[in-house]
């Protein structure tokens, strides 16, 4: 990332986006941590929230929460009717996820379940499960299998958003690696789908928007 586009992120995130002590301390605890920063940025989050907020959704359902940032995000955008279930594969990562939820005043409207992103999606979609919004911030390479499960999933109307569909400008590499052909595959299926309408927003590494017709 140039420096210039650095410092504009930065100034949107100051004035627009600025994070409170808990949001502060999830990204404490993953440089503590020595992992890798895998979160949303506090703009992004911003933006997911403000979303939530004009969507008014009944049920969102979070595939990849890490550390929960991006989970807290958007449960504080909810009404205390809607809840926001999180996936996650690592035990130990829903416990810290559930910790950070519940220290900052969430684990009301929100659930964590431990398993794999597209079993819990298929899981849903035997027992016809749906989603008012589905945020996809998981796995590069089954980007497509969980679009085919979210276009199950969403409700008519409904939003799906994926993070990460730039992934660093790889997309236009003439010669991809697996992960960023799975990402551009899933960015063709998109664009082109009868089901969605659809952009790629360029927040951050691209947010892809999706509404299900």
């Amino acid at each position: 990332m140039s420096d210039e586009r650095s410092a504009l992120i930065n100034y949107i995130s100051d004035h627009f986006a600025q994070e409170d002590y808990h949001l502060k301390d999830i990204i404490f605890q993953q440089e503590v941590g020595g992992g890798p920063m895998m979160n949303i940025g506090p703009d992004q989050g911003k933006f997911l929230y403000l979303l939530m907020k004009m969507v008014k959704p009944k049920t969102v359902l979070e595939i990849g929460s890490y550390f929960g940032y991006s989970a807290v995000w958007l449960a504080r955008a909810l009404s205390e009717s809607s809840m926001l279930t999180c996936v996650e594969s690592s035990g130990k990562q829903c416990q810290i996820i559930k910790e950070n939820l519940r220290k900052a005043g969430l684990d009301k409207v929100t659930q964590v379940l431990e398993a794999k992103g597209l079993d819990v999606m298929q899981k849903f979609v035997f027992e016809k499960e749906t989603f008012d919004v589905i945020f996809i911030d998981a796995d590069k390479k089954n980007y497509p299998n969980y679009f085919a499960l979210a276009s199950k999933l969403l409700v008519k109307g409904g939003v799906l958003l994926v993070d990460n569909c730039i992934w660093y400008g790889k997309i236009l590499d003439e010669s991809p690696d697996e992960q960023t052909q799975a990402i551009i595959e899933f960015n063709r299926l998109l664009a082109e789908s009868k089901d969605f309408e659809s952009t790629l927003l360029t927040v951050q590494d691209g947010l892809c928007l999706g509404i299900r017709l």
